[in-house]
């Protein structure tokens, strides 16, 4: 126990100089020390590696300290500025003050809210645990054998609901098992193994592949690399994903790019969407989609009654197609998660639903939700209680909210929808917002 504690104070201080040392170089006179891109790069490198050591708790605390002094750090340079004393900032603070007290003491409150928010917590842990633990309770080998046809029903085995998420974590598990081998990867999802797969798992199972070359690759730059870097990077993601998915489920291998991007490199967001638009513009929308559903699982929008993913996204989308992207992936999380209590939806609506209808995205978001769902586990019993769900009629507002924007919604998308796209053989549409009607009309006129 000695021993434990003279390293745990040796490795705190040789941190403390090492962060010293890396300060005293980047602020160093011109020629004697790094460039200041240098010394950013360096430390970013750093602080990504040591949270790959984090263990989940750990992590989280990282991220919300993080997040918590980033806008501290903000605030003192808005003050020396003097932006602070603006009528636009202070009005600012005031209605972000007001509205953050009012949802706490809503939620905090004893009661019907505070019973729904600790069971949205719930869900969500359980979503992340089941991601997370795929490995074990599917039992998935080590080794570079691996029994797809046996996992994808032991995936199934979990039964509803849990199913969607295990075959996922078993699409990411799956692409890591190849990543070791030298020659290119190509045909996960196209080759002779793969024949084995039931088309319900094809969604989330290009989910899973996206998620595992992120992760791999978003490793590998900085936001400070060299841009050829970064071009180089995104292009091998979005090679990965061609060579490695079917035919019309391309959009979901693309959208876990977002989802691990806003997740684990927050600080690359900005730099992936400029270089996207520079050189992929097809892949922006899905890209700000993972984003969006990203938002639901941060740590930091975790906890009941502390800070809001919804308020985060009009902060954080930089135009119309992040913003409208960033609202269909952050509905299309929360419909997903708590489907099996569509009250908590109808308490979302109750308290935001004026600000959710300014535009038909949160719509959207729920609609492409139910189809994927309904996708991978036909008959699901969750789904149909879901859109069958009414709220009380007493209260005619939240009545007609629900039916606007997710009981007529979900009809049109299983009636209508769905199955124009299961024909056409176009499921990954669902991973990013665009007009349903739309793509409906192109797809049954035979135009591209």
């Amino acid at each position: 126990m000695l021993e434990l504690l003279r390293s745990a104070i040796a490795f705190s201080w040789v941190s403390s100089l090492f962060a010293a040392q890396e300060l005293v170089h980047a602020i160093a006179p011109a020629g004697q020390g790094p460039s200041c891109r240098e010394a950013n790069e360096r430390f970013y490198s750093i602080i990504q590696a040591t949270q790959e050591q984090f263990g989940d708790l750990i992590w989280a605390g990282y991220q919300i300290g993080d997040d918590l002094q980033r806008d501290l750090i903000d605030f003192v340079f808005d003050f020396l500025a003097l932006r602070v004393f603006t009528p636009s900032y202070v009005n600012r603070l005031v209605s972000d003050a007001l509205e953050q007290s009012q949802e706490s003491l809503r939620v905090l409150r004893p009661g019907r809210n505070s019973r729904l928010a600790w069971q949205e917590f719930q869900n969500n842990y359980e979503v992340y645990s089941l991601v997370k633990h795929v490995r074990s309770r599917l039992r998935i080998p080590s080794g570079p054998h691996f029994p797809l046809e046996e996992l994808i029903r032991n995936a199934y085995a979990l039964g509803e609901f849990a199913d969607l998420w295990a075959v996922e974590g078993l699409g990411h598990d799956y692409a890591v098992s190849f990543r070791s081998q030298d020659e290119p990867l190509r045909g996960l999802l196209t080759g002779e193994s793969a024949r084995v797969l039931p088309a319900s798992s094809l969604t989330m199972m290009h989910a899973g592949i996206g998620l595992a070359f992120a992760e791999e690759l978003m490793k590998t730059i900085t936001p400070y690399s060299p841009v050829e870097d970064i071009d180089r990077v995104l292009q091998e993601f979005i090679t990965l994903c061609k060579d490695n998915s079917r035919e019309g489920y391309l959009g979901a291998a693309y959208e876990s790019l977002g989802l691990v991007t806003r997740t684990w490199h927050a600080q690359m967001v900005s730099v992936v969407d400029r270089r996207l638009r520079e050189n992929h513009g097809d892949v922006v929308s899905y890209f700000w989609h993972g984003s969006g559903r990203a938002l639901y699982f941060l740590p930091m929008y975790f906890i009941p009654g502390s800070l809001s993913p919804w308020r985060a996204l009009e902060r954080e989308a930089p135009d119309d197609v992040g913003r409208l992207n960033m609202l269909a992936g952050l509905a299309w999380a929360t419909t997903l998660v708590n489907m099996r209590q569509p009250e908590i939806m109808a308490n979302l609506l109750k308290y935001r639903g004026d600000r959710l209808t300014r535009t038909d995205a949160f719509s959207n978001g729920v609609m492409s939700s139910v189809m994927m769902a309904s996708d991978i586990t036909p008959e699901d019993v969750y789904i149909a209680a879901f859109c069958r769900y009414r709220t009380d009629s007493s209260d005619h507002h939240l009545a007609e909210l629900w039916e606007s924007c997710i009981a007529r919604p979900c009809e049109r998308a299983l009636n209508s929808y769905y199955p124009v796209l299961k024909k056409h053989e176009r499921l990954g549409e669902v991973f990013h917002y665009q007009s349903y009607p739309n793509l409906i009309e192109s797809l049954e006129g035979g135009r591209p």
